[in-house]
């Protein structure tokens, strides 16, 4: 139970539980619960992986563990945050990247293979350096009445240019160019064929740290790879994989799924695809599988907690532990963590009301209620900083989704299965990456005009729907027998829905006066 001389140890462990690293200590790494056993072991196989999950479900703590185990095994594990490089375009991104893990892998002894490698890689280094900062040089040409615009060409000059010549073996020739009306001549070159010419070096002072000291392999993970437009990301992909290839460096690449373009097809095919060039590896559990979620859940929690005394069990009660996973979305450790702080402190405020300042409380169900409001705010921040330009087409799609549910007086809304492929239906999957709506099962409506109908059943977000108090409380579709109610024809969502008509409504106001706390107890 909690009370007032334990509540800040109890809030004091799940906070620095919230604190995301790509290091991993003996305490993360003794408490570390793999969502599906195996998962760090198969990630340190000699094989590229793409890691995917929501955001909060363990992706950074997943491969933080993942370098602490691969390097007692005689692995070399790097760390790239792509977020630091979110502002660039590309090349100058993948230019970025490139020299974040040259500057990891430097070695910084005095033996001879340290020198040497040492040496290339600083040679790279003033190469990439000067190729990133180099201004965007436009070369025009005329055509008619058409003005055309190369696309960031760059000129390399003095010993920066010597010392690309000597890397690449190629001191980039003249290059003229035709039109009917004009002709003329340019030095300058794209940013992208420099780094063909320098992608042997590159990979050879890889493959050189991969095996120095002994070592069998060299693991470059790249983090948080979404805040790369989606649209270069197959161009980024192409060129590291093309340094790393035949060779003992393997990429592990940690997304979201929905806003990851591995591989590219076309003529001719750019990036990596699954499962030739990459496996993919998925760490979402969500309320689909409810009891495997809570398990993990209250396993991860359980481990944060035990240092300061505390059981899951002992500290909510037992509708309180099965609407925290809900609201949480399914296994979302982050989301989970940080519900339950918010959860303990309403809690206590409300036992002060009951006027038992000392007595002991447990966490209900409506503590968790009254915390889920105030996630939706952090989460509309995490939506705009992950999404960029396609945030504003997502909030209208969730607006939309929520004004339906609210019609409809559910959480819950159905979208024919032919219909994720669509515009719309792909914002509705983008929104579910982001949390903000949880898919719960796959089903028939119960209707005849529905019959051999395919739909997919989503959870609108409890935060989002908490602030007008609803008249039922959601079905309980995790139990024996209830998941059969969430078949109803009624619920099933197109972006031309129409507000169900007044008849056989009670009125806005009598709807008003009838609104009752959800019966959670």
């Amino acid at each position: 139970m909690l009370h007032r001389d334990n509540l800040q140890s109890f809030k004091a462990a799940l906070s620095a539980a919230l604190r995301t690293t790509n290091q991993a200590d003996d305490a993360l790494s003794d408490r570390f619960v793999e969502l599906r056993p195996g998962t760090v072991a198969t990630l340190e196989s000699a094989v590229n992986h793409l890691v995917t999950g929501r955001r909060g479900v363990g992706k950074s703590t997943t491969l933080a563990v993942l370098q602490r185990r691969a390097e007692e095994r005689g692995a070399r594990v790097i760390f790239v945050d792509v977020e630091t490089h979110k502002s660039r375009s590309y090349p100058d991104v993948l230019i970025e990247i490139i020299i974040d893990i040259l500057q990891a892998i430097e070695p910084k002894g005095w033996k001879s293979p340290q020198r040497q490698l040492r040496r290339e890689v600083k040679k790279l280094l003033v190469v990439l350096g000067a190729l990133r900062d180099a201004g965007a040089e436009v070369t025009q040409s005329v055509k008619s009445d058409d003005t055309r615009t190369s696309d960031v060409k760059v000129n390399l000059r003095g010993g920066v240019a010597k010392q690309y010549a000597k890397l690449s073996a190629s001191a980039g020739g003249s290059r003229s160019r035709r039109t009917k009306r004009s002709e003329s001549s340019t030095q300058t070159r794209r940013k992208e064929e420099f780094l063909r010419d320098l992608a042997p070096a590159i990979a050879q002072v890889l493959e050189a740290a991969a095996n120095l000291e002994g070592r069998n392999s060299l693991l470059v993970v790249l983090d948080d790879f979404y805040f790369i437009a989606k649209d270069k990301q197959p161009l980024v992909l192409d060129h590291l994989h093309g340094v790393t290839k035949r060779s003992n460096v393997w990429l592990k690449i940690g997304s979201v799924h929905s806003r990851t373009q591995s591989f590219a097809d076309g003529d001719p095919p750019l990036g990596m695809q699954p499962p030739h060039d990459l496996q993919h590896l998925s760490l979402d559990v969500g309320l689909a599988d409810f009891a495997t979620a809570q398990t993990f859940l209250e396993e991860v929690a359980n481990g944060v907690l035990a240092p300061a005394g505390f059981k899951v069990r002992e500290v909510l009660t037992q509708t309180a532990r099965e609407r925290a996973v809900l609201v949480a979305g399914g296994a979302v450790a982050r989301d989970y963590f940080d519900l339950l702080i918010a959860a303990a402190d309403a809690g206590w405020e409300s036992s002060q009301r009951g006027g038992g300042s000392d007595e002991p409380f447990a966490i209900g169900a409506e503590d968790i209620q009254a915390a889920a409001g105030l996630r939706l705010q952090r989460k509309q921040t995490d939506l705009r900083n992950d999404a960029g330009r396609d945030a504003p087409a997502l909030e209208s799609r969730f607006d939309d989704l929520v004004r339906f549910v609210r019609d409809r007086e559910t959480f819950f809304f159905l979208v024919r299965r032919e219909y994720m492929d669509t515009d719309w239906g792909r914002e509705i999957v983008e929104l579910e990456d982001l949390r903000f709506v949880h898919r719960i099962m796959t089903t028939r409506p119960n209707t005849a005009t529905w019959r051999g109908v395919e739909t997919v059943v989503f959870m609108v977000d409890f935060a989002a729907l908490v602030s007008r108090r609803m008249r039922k409380a959601p079905v309980e579709f995790w139990k024996a027998g209830r998941s059969d109610e969430l078949r109803r024809a009624e619920w099933v969502y197109e972006p031309s829905w129409s507000e169900t008509p007044a008849k056989g409504k009670k009125s806005r106001e009598a709807a008003a006066s009838e609104d009752v706390e959800l019966p959670f107890e």
